[in-house]
């Protein structure tokens, strides 16, 4: 019986089909770019732990490629006899095999004892992860060891890395010993169950599905895709297929031609896919397209960053996996469609951000519309230098507000079957210009290639030949993005000269759904905007509840817009959800009750669009809410509390309703399953989607299970949704409630279209500098400080960004009660750090 690694349990916990080829066709194992890119900042932050648990370089480190597996294992048996830090100890029992990253004596006892460290790359700690520490400790004790706890370290994505090669606060921990030690059991059958499959001399008939890439993407894909039977127009080709009644048809039936999906399961977007692609004839919407653009007209630029991001940071002030960029294109056409084009690349090695920061804004000095193709993403890193560069803030967030996003017109208005379901730059260019493509490339073809040029061209081996080589790669490989961008603007607006516009037009926030110049009739207004705009005017109205008016238009969209990580499986449950009120049958309506399929947690969502509606009562009985389900392990009351609600109130049939939509959004059939669905739900997470303004100084930052969203924490672009295009019209309206508070609708002070009343907004640490350089000639912006400043602990404090400005001859109007002298802010943080 072969030991079998804790690798390959893990690829047998994935797929009994992955973990066979392991053992028997490893040589059919292709992995991606991406996952190998995975594996080098494994290896980066293995090192590094290295250097975190054994400062004093004091312990040893098995080296399984030079020793083998069997020299490993009996080096690692003595080595820990020595009580010294040990870095992939090799330990073999049980018909297992485990190398741990760390392992730290424990200095308590004559018998050596020890504390497992297992080292990860991610953000946060995996279920899977998990399964990994249960692995790894069931064989070290059944190999005798002693290990008295086993931890999981994982990167804080929030740690800035000080420089000088200090890493320390890099990864923290989670204890995961008593789970782990209660799964030995499990892990035992997990070996025993493999044993027998390792012995199959065929691999277990298992079809492809959401395992091949969950929790990580399998290297025997294009291996298994090749038994498949072929399809002239494969499902895959269908956008966003994660709707469950869809999932659940194509894995049941096997179905692998879209011509034998029933067109009731598919969206729009996917019935036009379907058209065009078993047609062979390619969907525009031409009028729509050229509707589209007329609000943003020529002379206009066309933006493309390229990044790079570290799990182990390389300079100092940036994070763990922070989108640094490097390199961007520009093409300028003027109102004649005349081209020039200007680009910034730093290939030297050091920080490029503000140099790049520098050179965008002075080539982007003019107030034009500036497109993109994905502006969450150009959007994002402009917010970021604006935040890490507040000298440059004013002119980056220009930019950013000129942003006009390409992509979700090209989503809704144009697809040809060679897109193969993809609306990438890369598949939609050919498709447009087809003179044109990424196949002609030398080197750099994609954004992956990009980002391991760079690592190259940076690394101090690298020749200065190559080095030039590679910088020419990437120049053709940027400009060719925004010059494919100029050639879709062509094929969407069908004119390279538009008339110029009057008035302040160009000035204006540039997003996709914005209104047209005041020359254009209202007609021409995108009816979400127009109805946004209809709807926002409320804000102005005495008793006009905006809540009531925008909120389902909001959850319309709300399950994409709280889906940050990939792996986020939002449905919505129900809007206005009864919550029953302690002691009675009256209750409280949440307004929105949804679920995180991928966790089993619940989402309490409150909306507000003031900053006088939080209500503290309010949200103590949310907390109570969150307790009881943390209490019961189970959600499954709430049935039982819906009942008793509906059983006194005279519309018992709304409630039966709920209900209904509660069995729809879990996929339940029938009463019982809706009960067992909701006593999966053992934990619960209350967010706030709320005018930035309007967040008390005591909400519990940090608390897990507690989130407030201002308007702009929105995502920029739904690419998910069915109506995409719809979206930025939506936040664009909802931007303006974040800095709308009572005083600016009274008038008090300048409205939110005239000057800002601060000069620059910094992080805690920066203020801190600045207020003992400035003192009293500086003031620090903070509602109500009198009363709020003695109140707020320092992690409080840290967590906050602080609007500055000069006490004297500053920017805008200011209230006393909302802005402390720095010297006096100063005095009072220095105290609560000396204590």
């Amino acid at each position: 019986m072969r030991a079998l690694s804790k690798s390959k349990l893990i690829a047998f916990r994935q797929c009994p089909k992955r973990f066979w080829l392991e053992v028997h066709q490893p040589g059919a194992r292709r992995d991606s770019a991406a996952t190998q890119a995975v594996f080098q900042t494994g290896h980066a932050v293995g090192a590094v732990a290295q250097q975190i648990y054994d400062p004093a370089g004091d312990g040893a480190t098995i080296d399984l490629q030079a020793e083998g597996v069997a020299a490993a294992v009996e080096k690692t048996r003595k080595l820990l006899q020595a009580r010294k830090p040990l870095f992939e100890a090799g330990m073999s029992a049980a018909g297992g095999l485990a190398f741990a990253d760390v392992m730290l004596p424990v200095m308590d006892g004559a018998t050596p004892a020890w504390k497992m460290v297992e080292v990860k790359s991610s953000t946060s700690v995996k279920n899977y992860q998990e399964d990994d520490a249960a692995i790894q400790s069931y064989i070290a004790r059944a190999a005798g060891i002693e290990v008295r706890s086993v931890c999981i370290a994982h990167i804080d994505a929030a740690w800035i890395y000080p420089g000088e090669g200090n890493y320390q606060g890099l990864l923290v921990e989670k204890d995961v010993t008593e789970g782990a030690f209660a799964r030995s059991g499990e892990v035992a059958a997990w070996i025993g169950n493999a044993q027998r499959v390792a012995a199959q001399a065929v691999p277990p008939d298992v079809q492809m599905g959401t395992q091949c890439e969950t929790p990580f993407p399998c290297g025997f894909q294009e291996h298994c895709r090749k038994y498949l039977p072929s399809a002239e127009f494969p499902v895959a080709w269908l956008p966003r297929t994660s709707s469950k009644a869809l999932k659940d048809f194509l894995a049941h039936t096997g179905v692998q031609d879209m011509r034998d999906v029933p067109k009731a399961l598919l969206t729009p977007l996917q019935r036009r896919v379907r058209d065009a692609t078993v047609s062979g004839r390619a969907y525009f919407d031409a009028e729509g397209a050229k509707q589209d653009l007329r609000p943003y007209p020529l002379p206009a630029y066309f933006l493309d960053f390229e990044t790079i991001q570290f799990g182990v940071p390389r300079w100092a002030g940036t994070r763990p996996f922070q989108m640094l960029p490097f390199q961007f294109s520009l093409h300028q056409m003027d109102a004649q469609g005349q081209l020039s084009h200007e680009s910034f690349l730093d290939i030297s090695g050091n920080e490029p951000s503000e140099a790049f920061a520098a050179q965008l804004v002075r080539t982007c000095a003019q107030p034009l519309p500036v497109f993109v193709y994905h502006a969450g993403f150009e959007g994002s890193r402009l917010k970021e230098l604006a935040q890490r560069f507040p000298a440059l803030a004013p002119e980056l967030e220009a930019i950013r507000d000129r942003l006009v996003d390409l992509l979700p017109i090209a989503q809704a208005r144009y697809y040809d079957p060679r897109q193969h379901g993809s609306w990438s730059i890369k598949k939609v260019l050919p498709a447009i210009a087809p003179h044109l493509g990424y196949d002609a490339l030398t080197g750099v073809q994609d954004g992956g290639m990009a980002m391991a040029a760079y690592l190259e061209a940076i690394a101090p081996a690298t020749s200065p030949q190559r080095k030039a080589l590679i910088r020419d790669e990437l120049l053709a490989y940027c400009a060719l993005d925004t010059l494919a961008m100029v050639e879709i603007w062509k094929k969407f607006s069908q004119s390279y000269s538009i008339p110029q516009p009057t008035g302040s037009t160009q000035g204006e926030k540039a997003m996709l759904t914005q209104s047209p110049a005041h020359s254009e009739s209202a007609s021409e207004v995108p009816f979400f905007a127009a109805l946004m705009q209809h709807l926002m005017q409320g804000t102005m109205i005495p008793k006009v509840q905006v809540e009531r008016s925008i909120g389902p238009i909001i959850g319309f969209f709300l399950a994409d817009a709280l889906a940050s990580k990939p792996d986020d499986d939002i449905v919505m449950l129900c809007p206005e959800f009864p919550i029953q009120k302690a002691g009675n049958n009256q209750s409280t309506n949440i307004d929105w009750l949804m679920l995180n399929l991928a966790t089993r947690e619940l989402l309490l969502v409150e909306l507000k669009t003031t900053d006088t509606t939080f209500r503290p009562e309010q949200a103590a009985i949310y907390r109570e809410l969150q307790n009881k389900i943390v209490r019961e392990g189970s959600a499954a009351f709430l049935l039982d509390d819906l009942d008793a609600i509906g059983a006194a109130s005279q519309e018992r049939g709304k409630y039966q309703n709920v209900r209904n939509l509660l069995a729809q959004g879990f996929g339940a059939s029938d009463a019982n399953g809706l009960r067992e669905a909701l006593g999966h739900c053992s934990r619960a997470k209350v967010i706030y989607l709320a005018p930035q303004v309007s967040k008390p100084v005591d909400w519990p930052t940090g608390e897990d299970g507690w989130t407030w969203m201002s308007f702009a924490d929105l995502p920029e672009s739904l690419d998910a949704h069915d109506y995409a295009d719809q979206w930025p019209a939506v936040r664009s309206s909802l931007l303006s409630l974040d800095l709308l508070t009572r005083r600016l609708r009274n008038g008090d002070v300048p409205s939110a279209s005239g000057a800002r009343n601060y000069r620059e907004v910094l992080d805690f640490d920066t203020l801190l500098q600045r207020c003992r350089m400035e003192g009293a000639s500086w003031v620090v912006g903070l509602k109500n400080w009198r009363s709020a400043l003695p109140t707020m602990t320092l992690e409080q404090l840290r967590a906050k960004a602080y609007k500055c400005d000069l006490a004297e001859g500053g920017v805008g109007k200011k209230l006393g009660s909302n802005w402390i002298a720095g010297g006096q802010f100063l005095a009072h943080v220095e105290k609560l750090l000396d204590r």
